[in-house]
């Protein structure tokens, strides 16, 4: 769904509607957001910006809950199959995921201007093309835990054993990194604080 081969920008062609958000130039990490997040405009119009970010969490959210769900099974059927050596690790990793749904939810940008201020780029600005990289890295990491998680899932369904303590330590190591992504995301939004002249 997403990937990160999008990094180039591109001139949009055509005439703008005076009621598109779309802006020339958009990059194809905006564009690629735009077109799998219904209610994502980007982050260069104020009037968007926390709309958008409304979007990009409800959106992530929806992803994560499937992924939780499935852990929640994961962790059922291992108990199932008295795989006793992973049962530690799947609790971390639902405890993590129950925190980061939260985390997600509830998101605080502390005392950052980023939602308030016209402009967002500029000389003291920030590069937005970097926030929608980490966006789409972010829904990579959470499709692809999903997605681990589903095959888990199966495998152990299907009493297929072998490989369930490697699939344990896989889930956590990519919802460690899913939480590093979302966290460096965060904290540029909440570091962006810009004096209005």
């Amino acid at each position: 769904m997403f990937g990160r081969k999008n990094k180039g920008k591109e001139k949009s062609k055509g005439k703008k509607k005076k009621e598109d958000i779309v802006e020339e130039g958009d990059s194809e990490a905006l564009k690629l957001l735009r077109a799998n997040i219904s209610n994502y405009y980007g982050y260069k119009n104020k009037d968007a910006r926390q709309s958008s970010d409304i979007a990009f969490r409800e959106h992530l959210l929806e992803i994560l809950r499937n992924a939780s769900d499935g852990i929640s099974k994961v962790h059922e059927l291992l108990i199932h199959s008295q795989l006793i050596t992973t049962w530690g690790l799947v609790g971390e990793i639902k405890k993590k995921l129950e925190k980061l749904r939260r985390e997600v939810a509830n998101t605080d940008y502390k005392k950052s201007t980023f939602f308030d201020i016209d402009d967002v780029e500029g000389p003291n600005g920030i590069d937005l093309s970097i926030l929608y990289l980490l966006e789409i890295e972010i829904l990579d990491i959470a499709v692809d835990l999903k997605e681990r998680v589903a095959k888990a899932n199966a495998n152990l369904e299907e009493m297929m054993l072998e490989n369930a303590e490697d699939d344990v330590k896989m889930l956590n190591s990519i919802v460690n990194s899913f939480e590093q992504t979302l966290s460096d995301r965060n904290e540029l939004i909440r570091a962006f604080e810009k004096m209005v002249l």
